[in-house]
């Protein structure tokens, strides 16, 4: 499920949003959460982070501008994607400093809002995202925020690195190994899959990720997993 924000002082815009949102997923069958914030201090204050947050730009006498609050929201979230509402077309080039994804104007055209649908979901499938279906529901996580997967027989706990709940799927942890990146991920042991990314410290024993959970590694892995990790390194430039 993409966790969505829509961060607006106008409701009858937020109401606009939500409908073209709604009309979107009924159309391609697209599962999502959806708040939202008529001021964007709120949104900062909530530290939750989003998949796809539609910002304005000018809140009146309601706050700091959404450009200001898009930066203090990459101090705690590089990820999320941004996307400005705005009948302000002379600001789109100073969004681009906050890795603004596209620039709408009001009012909203739908079909520009549909293409900005369909390039975010096709941004989420090529930008290393693990679906998982779930009780009849496709849920998308970035493979950056998975800090190990855990397995449970013929179930699987994804664990995260961003404050957010674990989630137990039912797929096997070979079956979701197959879908993540191999250069990213390591089967440190039978039953824990661990992201490179977030790995901390290690010894001869177990792995302890930037989450400070230890997990087990397996002693006949220890020199594979050293050189793997030492590989890791050097290609990301630590």
């Amino acid at each position: 499920m993409v966790k969505i924000a829509v961060c607006d002082d106008s409701k009858f815009m937020r109401n606009e949003v939500k409908k073209r949102v709604l009309n979107y997923s009924v159309k391609k069958d697209f599962d999502y959460s959806l708040e939202e914030y008529d001021a964007g201090e709120k949104l900062i204050e909530s530290k939750i982070k989003y998949d796809l947050i539609f910002m304005d730009y000018e809140f009146e006498d309601n706050g700091a501008n959404g450009l200001d609050i898009a930066r203090k929201i990459r101090e705690y979230d590089k990820n999320s994607v941004i996307v400005f509402v705005s009948s302000y077309p002379s600001i789109v080039f100073d969004t681009f400093e906050v890795g603004t994804f596209r620039f709408l104007t009001k009012p909203i055209d739908d079909k520009k809002f549909y293409d900005v649908m369909d390039s975010f979901l096709q941004l989420m499938e090529e930008d290393d995202v693990l679906k998982i279906r779930l009780d009849g529901e496709n849920h998308f996580f970035k493979e950056s925020l998975i800090t190990y997967v855990e397995g449970m027989g013929k179930n699987c706990i994804l664990h995260f690195c961003d404050g957010r709940k674990e989630m137990e799927c039912h797929e096997t942890l070979g079956a979701v190994e197959g879908r993540l990146s191999p250069k990213k991920f390591y089967r440190c042991y039978k039953s824990f899959l661990i992201n490179l990314a977030h790995v901390d410290s290690y010894n001869h024993d177990e792995v302890t990720m930037s989450t400070g959970d230890k997990l087990l590694i397996s002693r006949l892995k220890y020199k594979e997993f050293n050189n793997i990790y030492s590989d890791y390194l050097v290609k990301v430039g630590v």
